[in-house]
């Protein structure tokens, strides 16, 4: 291996690991995710953390490679869905969620040194390990990162900090911008990118040259004109979900000159040799919290990330970093922790799994108590975690699935093995990306996607992907497929289902009826006006841009969605990106729908009343049924509105009730409760004890007293303010609002044209 700077703390390190935990701080490139592990290793089996899958086998192989031995016996890594290591491994790297796994199952007794990588990326799962890892206080810790304020961390680690200073090679920096205040922006971001990379290829740059962008969508846009543009280069994507082959093109170095398009997964650990330049849009995707809600957005980076950007320049060589936005702009010091701007869900669990609630946990920076609680509870209403907040026998099986919380929980209250089997295969499609299919944007396409699967559900499309069906008009990501396909069958041997290749018939119909009634969160029904919105009562979502749900399908269940920050300061969308439309009767019949009783219609003697059946405040049917015993109150009412019985009573009481309500706000109660006949009528009757239309022939007007102003002062008070106002040619209604000093006034009947005179109306 060629000397970097990290071999300045060789000596230092071996004898600070002896008998104290450590922080290694030293810049980008200067080789602490190589050296650190195999130094340790010196003194025990070693575990690294790497905050990315890539990361992991890319340093995995690199070691195993300089070490003459073949991958997985001395170095070996463990990510999701793929492992190379064994027993006698001296040095593994993991992800964070594998790490979690282990320490649940053994607290990581077979490593003596746990290293936990980039720590400055702050991700959830590796800042609970640290504290789970701080509280066992049986591993000699190593964490490392080029920009992290290293006096509070090695505090809260009780670690000895080292530096390794000096960078093996220089970055000069240059700035792109208007002015020196300017931020980060995504206006025309793809032409300022290849506006950019031309100046750099015209200057005649031997190097590659590598180009962070926030996200696919950018990157794909600016391969493809790239790739027109220079045809003689070779144009790399690089994301998290590239395919191995790209992965591979930009980890090995080329005889042509490369271009490659990155997210922040080229930020950390990962050498890209070669490179010379760096053209830094200042952007990413990031997710925060916004109104109870995780949403993704794109923010500019922080100072901590420009510094590592700018690195990956100054790797193998000297190189130089474009930055397009000003010097001085003021970008944040550091990304705040995902703990800090994500929903817990997932942390809690994880925590609980460990034996440990996340709210008794000591943390670097206190937790936000409105995610915690929202966390405990929705994780409460699941059964996972009981009231002390420890983990339940169902919350241990659902943390070992290699998927989301939510989906876990679907998977676990479907019955039957035909339909587990279905909902195993569906939440492999949902876990993989939004981008696994997408529909061909012409009509035949579209007609042959509606042959083939007529309702436009997404479970039957995802299911079929996954066990590799023929599924028409579609295109399909095949790599994307294969992870699904790699995924499931982890899934399966969990749950001990049948192998993939000989799955059961696909039970739409049966699986969705189970989730309506078990998990009725993800019940959903179309807005009457906003056709592309749906509600549950909870939660209001848009349809994608590129959904393809059926335009007559009025409701559905909405497995998957993700939040964005909407217009306004207090806005968030969410969009729902996987969809199964579902019968509206299914609602009503599993007993989500409320039954609200409405109108009385009287025809011929032959009474009948409307339930009226509301699910999110919309109304799904109404159902004319003979009255019941409880709906006889309701009956009774209809029938005095109408005027059916008791004909005056209704007129007679709302005088009073408004009235009262006056008299109420004239003398200084201004909180008094809004009351209508209705309401009052129907509690009457209620005390009453009135059962039946029969009951109502012991009555008469004067039983059904109002309780208002005392009949000695009601006539007084109304002559002095009348509800209704008599003058020639026009009879008008009177409203009063003493609080603004206003009254209106309703037309009721007459013929006059001009306005009413004021000295016409009531002092």
């Amino acid at each position: 291996m060629f000397l970097l700077p990290i071999n300045a703390i060789h000596s230092e390190f071996s004898s600070v690991i002896l008998t104290k935990n450590a922080v290694v701080q030293s810049e980008t490139g200067s080789g602490k995710s190589t050296h650190l592990p195999l130094w340790a290793a010196e003194h025990g089996r070693v575990l690294v953390i790497e905050p990315r899958r890539i990361a992991c086998t890319a340093l995995a192989e690199y070691l195993a490679l300089q070490s003459g031995k073949a991958l997985g016996e001395d170095i070996g890594y463990a990510i999701k869905l793929d492992s190379r290591y064994c027993e006698e491994s001296k040095i593994v790297f993991v992800t964070p969620g594998i790490a979690l796994k282990w320490f649940m199952e053994d607290k990581l007794v077979s490593f003596s040194h746990i290293m936990i990588d980039e720590f400055h990326e702050r991700r959830w799962d590796t800042d609970l390990l640290l504290s789970l890892l701080h509280d066992h206080q049986q591993h000699r810790l190593i964490l490392t990162s080029a920009t992290i304020d290293t006096k509070p961390l090695a505090s809260y680690a009780n670690a000895t900090v080292l530096t390794a200073k000096g960078r093996q090679f220089t970055v000069q920096i240059s700035h792109i911008s208007e002015h020196s205040q300017q931020m980060p922006s995504a206006r025309d971001i793809e032409q300022r990118i290849i506006s950019t990379l031309k100046t750099v290829i015209q200057r005649g740059e031997t190097g590659d040259i590598l180009v962070f962008l926030p996200g696919k969508k950018e990157i794909i846009q600016c391969v493809q004109i790239a790739t027109g543009l220079y045809p003689n280069h070779q144009v790399i994507p690089l994301f998290a979900g590239v395919s191995d082959l790209h992965r591979k093109q930009a980890l090995t170095q080329s005889s042509q000159q490369r271009i490659i398009f990155s997210t922040n997964v080229a930020e950390t650990s990962l050498t890209i040799p070669n490179v010379t330049v760096v053209i830094d849009s200042g952007l990413e995707r990031r997710t925060h919290q916004r109104n109870g809600r995780t949403t993704l957005s794109l923010q500019a980076i922080s100072k901590a990330s420009a510094e590592q950007r700018s690195g990956r320049a100054g790797r193998t060589q000297s190189g130089q970093a474009l930055r397009l936005y000003g010097e001085h702009a003021p970008l944040e010091k550091m990304t705040p922790p995902e703990l800090q701007r994500e929903e817990l869900v997932e942390a809690v669990l994880a925590s609980a799994s460990c034996k440990k609630a996340l709210r008794d946990m000591t943390f670097l920076e206190s937790l936000p108590e409105k995610s915690l609680a929202l966390a405990e509870e929705k994780l409460q209403q699941m059964g996972a975690i009981n009231s002390e907040l420890m983990i339940t026998d169902y919350g241990l099986q659902l943390f070992p699935l290699p998927i989301d919380t939510l989906f876990s929980h679907m998977l676990s209250v479907v019955k039957g093995r035909s339909e587990k089997e279905t909902v195993a295969d569906l939440v492999a499609g949902l876990s993989v990306s939004n981008k696994l299919f997408s529909i061909a944007n012409s009509e035949m396409a579209r007609d042959e996607f509606l042959r083939w699967n007529p309702k436009s559900c997404d479970l039957v499309t995802l299911v079929s992907i996954v066990r590799d069906h023929d599924c028409e008009g579609l295109m399909i990501d095949d790599e994307l497929r294969k992870e699904a396909q790699a995924l499931a069958k982890q899934i399966r041997n969990e749950l001990g289902l049948p192998e993939l290749s000989v799955s059961s018939r696909l039970k739409r119909e049966e699986v969705l009826q189970q989730l309506v009634e078990k998990l009725p969160e993800l019940v959903f029904v179309r807005r009457e006006k906003r056709r592309e919105a749906f509600g549950n009562g909870y939660l209001e979502v848009v349809l994608g841009r590129n959904n393809h749900f059926l335009p007559a399908d009025e409701a559905a269940i909405i497995f998957n969605q993700f939040s964005l920050p909407g217009r306004g300061n207090k806005q968030t969308l969410t969009i729902a990106t996987a969809l199964a439309p579902i019968d509206i009767s299914w609602i009503i019949e599993s007993g989500l729908a409320e039954c609200r009783v409405g109108e009385c219609v009287n025809n011929s003697q032959d009474i009948k009343i409307a339930h009226d059946y509301y699910y999110a405040n919309r109304l799904l049917k109404t159902v004319y049924v003979e009255p019941k015993e409880e709906d006889a109150i309701a009956v009774i009412v209809s029938q005095v509105i109408d005027g059916c019985i008791l004909p005056s009573l209704k007129e007679k009481r709302e005088t009073e009730i408004a009235a009262w309500q006056l008299y109420c706000q004239l003398n200084g109660n201004k909180k008094i409760s809004v009351i209508t006949f209705e309401s009052w009528f129907t509690q009457e009757l209620r005390e009453l004890g009135v059962t039946s239309l029969e009951d109502m022939e012991m009555f008469s007007e004067d039983d059904f007293i109002y309780d208002g102003i005392p009949e000695w002062e009601l006539s007084d008070f109304l002559s002095t303010y009348p509800q209704i106002v008599v003058l020639p040619d026009v009879t008008v209604s009177v409203e009063y609002f003493p609080s603004s000093k206003r009254i209106v006034l309703t037309y009721i009947k007459g013929d006059r044209k001009s306005d009413l005179k004021r000295w016409e109306l009531p002092t």
